[in-house]
């Protein structure tokens, strides 16, 4: 993975001032700018996979932002189901105990150390299915199919495949976290372009994850309204 490549592609744009003027504006826009925002930065990502020289789009297809990022929200919530409930029994535990603590301090104690034991599995199971809704997110990016996101067996050996280009991944969200906390710099408004550019570095990781991830084909999905695929980029292969 290009980590240099993914910093500076934004500014290689001709266009760049505007594009991120325009992304921390959107920002603004309660729910819809988040969905618009995290479907840019997945449009981001199709066009590093297919090759394209200058991947940051322009924003006039803002209806299929939306969609994009709607749909990447579902897959996330999907394969999170696991962290949800894990923290959901922590907190129903942790309740009890303090419900419990006056009349039976044992009880409590047993109570609170099993609402303890629960932390390092919720821990882990927050890094394996996050990793997982990437790759879930990656076969719908490339193929355009809703429904490839959810074929957990190819998803799962997507992921033991490719460990190392998932932590590669992990480095670039750190990354992209720091960047995106330079804004508050600027009297705190800077956060909405910082972050705004830290979506894109973000989208740039998931493309380069895409082309090493799924080996060349044929064209993959196109988006109406947006070039045509170079030939030589497929859907994910079966495994």
């Amino acid at each position: 993975m290009q980590i240099g490549k993914t910093l500076s592609f934004v500014t290689e744009d001709e266009q760049w001032i505007s594009k991120v003027l325009i992304g921390g504006l959107v920002a603004l826009i309660p729910v819809v700018g988040t969905f618009a925002i995290q479907g840019y930065a997945y449009r981001v990502a199709q066009n590093v996979a297919r090759g394209n020289p200058r991947p940051l789009p322009a924003w006039g297809e803002f209806g299929d932002f939306l969609k994009l990022g709607f749909i990447g929200l579902v897959i996330s919530i999907v394969y999170l189901l696991p962290v949800i409930v894990l923290y959901f029994l922590f907190f129903v535990l942790t309740l009890i105990a303090a419900g419990v603590s006056e009349s039976s301090e044992g009880g409590a104690a047993v109570l609170g150390l099993a609402s303890l034991c629960l932390v390092p599995l919720i821990l882990i199971a927050a890094i394996v299915c996050g990793f997982a809704s990437i790759a879930a997110l990656m076969r719908y990016l490339a193929t355009g199919s809703f429904g490839e996101a959810f074929k957990f067996g190819e998803t799962i050996a997507i992921l033991r495949s490719n460990v190392g280009t998932f932590l590669l991944f992990l480095v670039m969200g750190i990354l992209a976290g720091i960047i995106a906390g330079l804004g508050a710099i600027a009297c705190g408004i800077g956060v909405l372009f910082t972050a705004f550019y830290a979506q894109c570095m973000i989208g740039h990781a998931i493309g380069q994850a895409m082309q090493r991830i799924f080996p060349p084909q044929q064209p993959v999905y196109a988006a109406p309204g947006y070039y045509s695929p170079p030939p030589g980029y497929g859907p994910p292969p079966s495994y």
